[in-house]
């Protein structure tokens, strides 16, 4: 009897289309967490795992760029760039994406639970399952601040039960947040939200608004969050970190990272945020019944999101939840009194139609999932790598000697790095962006092949650049009019420059 108790559990599940509906929605909310190569950041960071493994150290100083030699370096994600390097080589690329995906559905998850506990129904969690990871889809992949999208979910879930509820929950987030500060530097956002969430319940205290928690309650998430503040510095640089984040936060933002810059509405593949952004501010912030702290969250939530594009993740981590009950609460007197209805009437009869019918719904998710996994796969195999990255560009370079400085584009400088540091070094890439405004500066010079002084041609003389690999455009108009920069070979648009014609140069294939 007791080996049939699971098979009847489920049989019930299934049996219940709503809830073999959300059971399709949470997997199909997994397949836009699935993105192995959108951020060319992956790549340096598996090189700095690396290191750091083989080391058993932190670099004190910044390591692959031949442009700030000496620089500080701030190990802000050094633990998420340890575990992707573990996971890389335990299962390649396809695992690393695997495990970070299952980090973003674990924070849509927490999304859910605290949209249930809001006491919003199974239809709507299971919409906003969806409608939260195709807006979050953008920012989501294999990259740390995944991390930040899903701790920040979490940090919410924690602290809005404790002020429903009470009890020790609040201490789980001094070492959430000490975790956080050691995978990436978005903790300090974690922080805010929890100061926010402190302050708003401290003013529904003092005016007596609906829905209040008690005085003690607000003073003990207070002071839990003044330990998570405390704990945040156990990290390798300690309270330097706090200054790390605040000075990124201000210095980037004027730099054209797309990541960085208001999203572009233009895009497609902005429109489900742009969705949830816009009814997120007329359901939540401009609708009624939808209590204060949510309110000032949603609208925090919204203006950041239109700010920046990595503010996205942010906005459906801490949004997402009242979103989901004032779509709930807005479904209609109709729909209420139904659920009503059918949470008195006897349950639904469990028949084989019923299963039958159940079933093909999850299947029908589990095999967008499956999709999914599939593409994932392509995109980490070797063919799918090459596909976005020069391979035989960097075959080439292999054979240049060692201390070679490339200047590459801004995007396929990670993957140089991962492929051939230290033999190469390159210009520019991810981690300089913080610390090097003029080196960023003159990389943009460069890039648009800048004739004016300094000119594109005299900042790579200068800079005692070898090799440049770039796609067709002003800056390899201007190589090949140079007469000292010999064209080694053309990588499916991603032109390869030496100066000169050194042996490896002249070794290398003619095209690929």
């Amino acid at each position: 009897m007791a080996a049939r108790r699971p098979a009847a559990r489920l049989a019930t599940l299934l049996a219940d289309p709503r809830r073999a509906l959300l059971v399709a929605a949470a997997l199909l909310a997994a397949v836009p967490c699935l993105d192995v190569l959108g951020d060319p950041d992956l790549w340096w960071h598996l090189r700095s795992g690396r290191w750091i493994l083989d080391h058993l150290a932190i670099s004190p100083t910044e390591l692959y760029s031949y442009t700030a030699p000496g620089a500080i370096w701030t190990p802000h994600e050094w633990l998420s760039e340890v575990v992707f390097a573990l996971l890389a080589s335990a299962g390649g690329l396809l695992l690393v994406a695997l495990v970070m995906a299952a980090v973003a559905w674990s924070g849509l998850w927490a999304c859910a639970l605290r949209a249930r506990d809001g006491g919003a129904g199974t239809l709507a969690i299971a919409a906003a399952l969806v409608v939260g990871a195709r807006a979050a889809e953008p920012v989501l992949g294999t990259r740390p601040q995944v991390a930040t999208f899903a701790l920040t979910a979490w940090t919410l879930l924690i602290a809005e039960r404790h002020l429903a509820r009470g009890g020790r929950v609040r201490w789980l987030l001094p070492p959430l947040v000490a975790l956080w500060a050691n995978v990436h530097a978005g903790f300090l956002g974690g922080l805010a939200v929890l100061a926010v969430v402190v302050g708003v319940e401290t003013v529904k205290l003092r005016l007596r608004l609906r829905g209040a928690s008690t005085a003690a309650r607000v003073r003990q998430l207070a002071i839990a969050t003044g330990v998570a503040a405390v704990a945040a510095m156990l990290n390798p640089v300690g309270p330097r970190l706090y200054a790390y984040a605040v000075a990124t936060s201000s210095t980037v933002k004027a730099k054209p990272i797309v990541e960085w810059m208001a999203p572009n509405l233009h895009d497609p593949g902005l429109w489900p945020f742009a969705f949830l952004a816009v009814s997120t501010a007329a359901l939540v912030v401009l609708g009624r019944r939808i209590d204060l702290r949510d309110r000032v969250l949603a609208a925090a939530a919204v203006a950041a999101s239109f700010v920046a594009v990595r503010n996205i993740a942010l906005l459906v981590a801490i949004a997402l939840p009242a979103w989901t009950a004032a779509v709930d609460l807005t479904a209609g007197a109709a729909l209420a009194r139904r659920r009503r209805a059918t949470a008195t009437a006897r349950p639904r009869p469990v028949t084989p139609s019923t299963v039958l019918a159940g079933a093909l719904i999850v299947l029908c998710g589990a095999f967008g999932l499956g999709a999914g996994v599939a593409r994932a796969a392509s995109d980490a195999s070797a063919a799918g790598v090459a596909a976005v990255y020069p391979r035989c560009a960097v075959a080439a370079l292999q054979r240049a000697p060692e201390g070679t400085h490339v200047f590459a584009a801004y995007g396929s400088g990670g993957y140089l790095i991962d492929e051939l540091w230290p033999q190469v070094r390159v210009y520019e890439y991810g981690e300089l962006v913080a610390d090097s405004d003029a080196v960023f500066t003159r990389y943009l010079r460069i890039a648009a092949g800048a004739t004016a002084a300094p000119s594109a041609l005299s900042l790579l003389d200068s800079s005692r650049t070898d090799a440049v690999l770039f796609p067709a455009g002003a800056l390899t108009r201007e190589l090949d009019a140079s007469g000292v920069w010999h064209r080694v070979l053309d990588d499916h648009g991603a032109l390869l420059y030496s100066r000169g014609t050194p042996a490896w140069a002249t070794s290398a294939s003619a095209s690929c």
